[in-house]
């Protein structure tokens, strides 16, 4: 499993990770930042969500942190 961390922060929402891993992120309603999706979802607050995805989404998961503009999301 990858651990996946969305900064809510700096987050703008522009729904880049979305477009490119719809299975992953979604808009969370609440703060107007981006969230990670059951069941992939561990932890969400105000400050962060926080996930694990199985290593055949590593890639995607990549892609996605590699093409927001703020930087919010890292794959560890």
């Amino acid at each position: 499993m990858v651990k996946v961390v969305v900064e809510k922060e700096p987050c703008i929402a522009c729904g880049v990770c979305w477009a490119l891993a719809p299975d992953i992120f979604e808009l969370d309603p609440a703060t107007g930042k981006t969230k990670i999706k059951d069941p992939y979802k561990k932890d969400d607050n105000e400050k962060q969500s926080v996930g694990e995805v199985p290593d055949n989404m590593l890639d995607t998961v990549k892609n996605a942190a590699a093409s927001c503009p703020t930087n919010s999301i890292k794959v560890e």
